[in-house]
């Protein structure tokens, strides 16, 4: 009976490792090419960013997620496109439209996440294309595909087993490696955007990881949906509201809204929410023309609430810009 029980959990673990979607962020604005691959080179800089996120804060064993994102255009002779600025930092800005050439665009990027929940562990390794074709001076828009590498990763050492040498149960570290893919389009303005992707297009089979042969089920389409704006309230405030929505089949829709609100493109803050799990609120400012740093603090309203702190974010991002020192304002969220 204890074995039984014991090998229910274990796929109960195994369907958790394998069926959970992408490791979910807050800041998710600022991780766009995780989710959506033609997010990828969106900004004309080499954008790199690096973040941390400690899910479920006081529980034992809680997600623990480490990422890096890479990101950038290449191969078109368009030179950086500056907007006006305003405030401390703004003469190390151009605020001069240039002429230039309408043209598309290529991006390559990727990204690494390192998701840490014991007994599991969950590596990924991407890379990414987008195609960024303007449909007139205002508006573009881009396809991308992503490919990825993923491992999976079950310690049965770390198992809380009265028998620790059970055969049924084995000892030691067994992964599993899969490839995957990821594809999506992503519509943008100056003043709007919108995307739609698909991830786990390849719809790997699933294995348990107690044995490495048993067939549990089967890797299900995740399908993202992102939609929002930028309008400026004045010469020194603007507000981006933005929703994304994720869905897979047979599963409830999840959705995250946040509402960023900036001052003079040095300091943003504001609300985010999560349904049927948790109010959040961010903070990021500009440390240097080259550097930024930005927080954010989950709230869960749900029954985890009883048992956990909450959840806890960081991003520090860096963008490179070629040829000098002036840089572009990030795209309007």
């Amino acid at each position: 009976m204890r074995k039984l029980i014991l090998s229910i959990a274990i796929l109960s673990l195994t369907h958790f490792v394998f069926g959970q979607q992408n490791p979910q962020f807050t800041q998710f604005m600022q991780t766009g090419n995780i989710f959506n691959p033609a997010m990828t080179g969106i900004n004309r800089y080499t954008d790199f960013k690096i973040g941390y996120r400690k899910q479920w804060a006081g529980l034992p064993n809680s997600p623990t997620t480490l990422f890096a994102t890479i990101s950038g255009q290449f191969n078109h002779s368009e030179p950086s496109l500056s907007l006006p600025v305003r405030g401390r930092i703004s003469d190390q800005f151009e605020t001069t439209k240039k002429e230039v050439k309408i043209g598309s665009k290529h991006s390559m990027g990727g990204f690494i996440i390192a998701d840490r929940t014991s007994p599991t562990t969950l590596n990924i390794g991407n890379l990414s294309y987008a195609y960024h074709i303007p449909l007139n001076p205002k508006w573009s828009l881009s396809v991308g595909l992503g490919l990825s590498v993923m491992q999976t990763s079950l310690d049965r050492d770390k198992l809380n087993v009265r028998l620790q040498d059970d055969p049924g149960i084995g000892n030691g570290i067994n992964s599993k490696i899969n490839p995957d893919l990821n594809g999506g389009l992503f519509l943008n303005s100056e003043t709007f955007f919108a995307g739609y992707s698909a991830n786990f297009l390849f719809r790997n089979k699933i294995y348990s990881l107690s044995d490495g042969n048993s067939l549990v089920g089967q890797q299900k389409v995740h399908h993202y949906g992102l939609i929002g704006f930028r309008l400026d309230l004045n010469e020194n405030w603007y507000i981006s509201p933005a929703a994304m929505m994720k869905y897979v089949d047979k599963s409830p829709i999840s959705s995250d809204i946040y509402c960023r609100f900036g001052f003079k493109d040095v300091l943003w803050f504001g609300p985010s929410f999560r349904n049927q799990d948790s109010f959040s609120g961010f903070l990021g400012f500009h440390l240097s023309n080259f550097l930024s740093l930005s927080y954010s603090y989950d709230y869960n309203y749900s029954q985890l609430n009883t048992a956990s702190n909450g959840s806890h974010e960081v991003v520090l991002g860096f963008r490179f810009v070629e040829g000098g020192t002036k840089i572009s304002r990030p795209s309007m969220w």
